[in-house]
């Protein structure tokens, strides 16, 4: 029963009656209080309403017939932002209590409540920024319940004023006189202040200099300029500068020394958004909703320069969130929104680290001196098909917990993976994620990894009795697992972590087939896998088909340079005396050392075995002129899906072969695809058409194994997941080869398909091992 539906139900026995009422879920920091003030004041019943870390409590008094109407108006009467997880209702003793009260929040103690998320600046609070009679018009940091601050100024639980970063400001008359004032929409806002009393904007020029006037104004004049400014938001800086300026985006790509990354684009609204993009309903829902992530659209033409996001078919969007962002995008349609910081470090949100980008990066600083609590950077989603698939979690979404499908016997944390690290905490059978937290290349990243990983264990007061890691070795994550005293230690496989990931999510009981299409992780025989075909369970899994190995030749400078793993594919093919063969263009190696790295892989010289589709990705876009060499993870892939995206020419599929291997698994055969469009290239087909018949290629393996896999072993239910599955094309080619299939294909939809999601799945593991008794545990 849902919450309406429990209270409804629930009689009490006196009249008159007193009632205790403990609610869990999105409760504290979204108007839950004041909304059962309003319902307990218009009903007529005595009692209070109290945070606490056990949720919110609530005690209500009064005859059987006002009891009656406040159990049954308290649903209707709940805020926008509020979600109800439990409820539970019980009969205790009257006291004779008949006036209603919003009581002190109860002391810290052991915490049962969800953290507050970040939310979107609301259209009442929008409509005041922007009324010249109101106290608040142009004030850049208005909120109210429903909307603006939380996760990121929150520095305990409950959620009270106290135990936030604007503790550090008193309220003044008029605030506190709206935060005490039930019918005001700002009665216990803990963020609320107003010019007079809370943070205030500042404007800094590359010398760390104040610049006089209006600090708005004055960053609107730089950033015409075609300056690079700072923006501090919610969870750290943005970099802003004009999209439609070639020069600017190009100066920022030298300076953040981001060649190629994609940039996000801040609109101005929809409407801006729709000129440029294409959006669906799906993803005009999530632009404008409260979360406000950024949305993976397809572009309308090429209506911005090259630079914003080069050799991509989509451009990363989102609407402004935060009232300061609002001010500056009166003056812009759109503008170049990035993470402030060095390519691969983590986010910037603070002053002492803002000087080591104020003048080598930034040309100015729009500062604030509300203090950020936690870096957060902006949330990333698309939607194949209509259906929200998460490729970063972060701002909106975290912390609020995923509901876990086996429930850990002990505390445990999970610490991920390498890449898009993101760490996980277990209790009360949720899984409450850390936003997404970068790469862990550096000690900076390291250091923020701890930081916040101690940070939320103290805020949800756990002691993890048990850590769930990856199984490689030299992850920083595995190390740091190995480093903890006191605690067992259970050791998950990368794509089992990423499956039982997606079982979780969809509430499968298993077992299941999965397909797990990455870059790398680390296999149970030491390889480095990444074309996955598992049957999966929660606590286990069987390997039943996977790419056939092929050689990493140089090691992470396979991964680097492309051309390497395209040499190796067609080596596969054509044999050692590829490089005699005349090979059709646009193929060259022309003026690469093609011969010692074929001599290296044959070897076996520093060439590790992959079964990598990711792999396979990057030697494809090599062999269709997408580049010998890339500057971030998956640009290859992301640059060959873009040719796709342009053709016009949809004939046919190329085809994978799979046969029983020697290790007892199906061994999957490139080399028919890898032949097959080079004959296609040779007879002069379009690249963008051969790029389309790959991606299909890719779909009608995935599709026509998975279910060749499922009869064999009774599965009705496939899972997708793995960095491969970013690929919008890729996903909607699968979902087009799926129609009509008697087995039902599942794809991640609250954590990341990537790395992100790893911890997530690795929770899930490691709690059904521990519930089976099966861990095997290295500590």
């Amino acid at each position: 029963m849902n919450a309406n539906e429990i209270l409804k139900a629930f009689q009490p026995k006196g009249d008159p009656a007193r009632v205790r009422i403990r609610v869990t879920g999105r409760v504290q920091g979204v108007g839950f209080r004041p909304s059962v003030y309003r319902v307990a004041t218009r009903t007529g019943v005595g009692g209070w309403v109290r945070n606490t870390r056990l949720g919110v409590v609530i005690e209500i008094e009064g005859s059987a017939r006002v009891i009656q109407a406040f159990l049954r108006g308290f649903e209707g009467g709940l805020p926008p932002l509020a979600r109800i997880d439990s409820i539970e209702a019980v009969e205790i003793e009257p006291v004779g209590e008949s006036e209603f009260a919003i009581a002190p929040s109860e002391k810290p103690g052991v915490a049962d409540t969800l953290f507050p998320v970040d939310t979107a600046v609301c259209a009442e609070c929008l409509a005041e920024l922007r009324d010249p009679a109101n106290k608040r018009y142009h004030y850049p940091f208005i909120n109210c319940t429903n909307c603006g601050p939380r996760f990121t100024i929150i520095e305990g639980l409950p959620y009270d004023r106290p135990l936030t970063t604007m503790q550090e400001f008193e309220m003044d008359g008029f605030c506190r006189s709206q935060y005490t004032n039930p019918s005001d929409r700002r009665f216990h806002a803990e963020p609320i202040s107003c010019p007079d009393c809370g943070p205030s904007l500042m404007l800094f020029d590359e010398r760390f200099t104040e610049v006089p006037g209006d600090p708005v104004a004055g960053a609107v004049a730089m950033i015409e300029k075609g300056l690079i400014v700072a923006v501090k938001g919610l969870g750290g800086y943005h970099l802003a500068c004009l999209a439609t300026d070639g020069n600017a985006v190009r100066r920022l790509r030298e300076r953040k020394k981001r060649p190629a990354k994609p940039f996000a684009c801040m609109f101005r609204d929809l409407a801006a958004v729709e000129r440029r993009c294409l959006a669906g309903e799906a993803e005009r829902k999530m632009l404008i909703s409260s979360e406000a992530p950024i949305v993976l659209l397809r572009r309308r033409g090429r209506t911005l320069p090259d630079a914003v996001a080069p050799r991509n078919g989509y451009l990363g969007v989102f609407l402004p969130y935060t009232p300061i962002h609002h001010l500056l995008m009166e003056h812009f349609d759109v503008l170049i929104m990035t993470s402030a910081n060095f390519t691969d470090e983590p986010l910037i949100s603070m002053e002492e680290e803002l000087m080591a980008i104020l003048g080598s990066i930034a040309d100015a600083a729009l500062v604030h001196n509300r203090r950020i609590a936690h870096k957060c950077d902006d949330s990333i989603l698309f939607a194949p098909g209509g259906s929200i698939v998460p490729i970063r979690r972060a701002r909106g979404y975290v912390p609020e917990p995923v509901r876990l499908p086996v429930r850990a016997p002990v505390p445990m944390a999970a610490f991920g993976a390498q890449e898009k690290s993101v760490f996980a905490l277990s209790k009360e059978g949720k899984a409450y994620l850390s936003p997404h937290l970068g790469d862990l290349g550096d000690l900076r990243s390291e250091e923020n990894y701890r930081r916040e990983l101690a940070g939320f264990a103290r805020m949800l007061a756990i002691a993890p009795e048990v850590i769930v890691h990856d199984m490689h070795p030299d992850y920083f994550t595995t190390r740091l697992a190995a480093s903890i005293g006191g605690v067992k230690r259970i050791a998950v496989q990368h794509h089992h972590a990423h499956a039982a990931g997606v079982m979780a999510e969809r509430g499968l009981p298993g077992p299941v087939i999965a397909v797990a299409f990455d870059g790398t992780g680390y296999g149970t025989d030491g390889a480095l896998w990444g074309g996955e075909f598992l049957l999966a369970r929660y606590d286990g899994f069987e390997r039943l088909a996977a790419l056939r190995y092929a050689p990493l030749p140089g090691g992470e400078a396979a991964i680097r340079e492309p051309w390497r793993m395209a040499l190796v594919y067609l080596q596969g093919v054509y044999g050692d005396a590829v490089l005699e063969k005349a090979l059709p263009r646009p193929i060259s190696f022309e003026g690469l050392p093609a011969k010692e790295v074929l001599a290296i892989a044959k070897r076996g010289v520093n060439s590790p075995l992959a079964s990598s589709m990711g792999r396979l990705f990057d030697a494809v876009a090599f062999l269709l002129d997408c580049g010998a060499l890339v500057s971030y993870e998956a640009e290859a892939a992301v640059a060959l899906e873009a040719l796709a995206l342009e053709a016009t020419d949809m004939r046919g599929a190329y085809s994978f072969e799979w046969k029983s291997g020697p290790a007892g698994y199906a061994e999957i055969d490139p080399g028919p695809v890898i032949a097959a469009f080079v004959d296609d290239l040779a007879a002069g087909r379009e690249l963008t058409a051969i790029a389309a018949a790959f991606h299909r290629g890719v779909a009608r393996l995935v599709v026509d194994l998975a279910a060749e896999l499922s009869n064999a072993h009774g599965c009705t239910d496939v899972v997708l997941s793995g960095g491969v599955f970013q690929n919008r094309y890729l996903c909607e080619c699968v979902r087009e080869r799926a129609q009509g299939s008697p087995f039902r294909f599942h794809q991640n939809g609250l954590v990341p398909p990537n790395d992100g999601g790893i911890a997530f799945g690795q929770l899930v593991v490691g709690a059904a091992r521990l519930l089976k008794g099966s861990e095997d545990f290295d500590g």
